[in-house]
């Protein structure tokens, strides 16, 4: 799972839930090319697939979108949420 103090090197560390082949997920993680693309955030991308304990815990409620324990978003992308968490990270570390 993401750290909180993933920030302090100014890198910040979202952790992206997914399973193959799921269609949200996908799309979630085009939607999410912006912030791939600005350096600024790593992604700890779990397949939950691969995962099984992590398949109990969360099952269909796919894709999730986290810092550290924080959820960020469920099913959708919601860039405002996603903007606002970031800029306070940032303005925190």
């Amino acid at each position: 799972m993401a750290d909180a103090d993933a920030t302090r090197g100014r890198v910040i560390t979202l952790t992206f839930i997914h399973r193959s082949g799921c269609h949200l997920c996908e799309a979630m993680w085009a939607e999410l090319d912006g912030i791939r693309a600005s350096g600024e955030v790593e992604f700890d991308c779990i397949d939950l697939v691969r995962e099984p304990r992590l398949e109990e815990r969360y099952g269909d409620s796919i894709p999730l979108l986290l810092h550290g324990d924080q959820e960020l978003c469920r099913y959708f992308l919601d860039p405002s949420r996603v903007s606002a968490a970031l800029e306070a990270l940032k303005s925190a570390g």
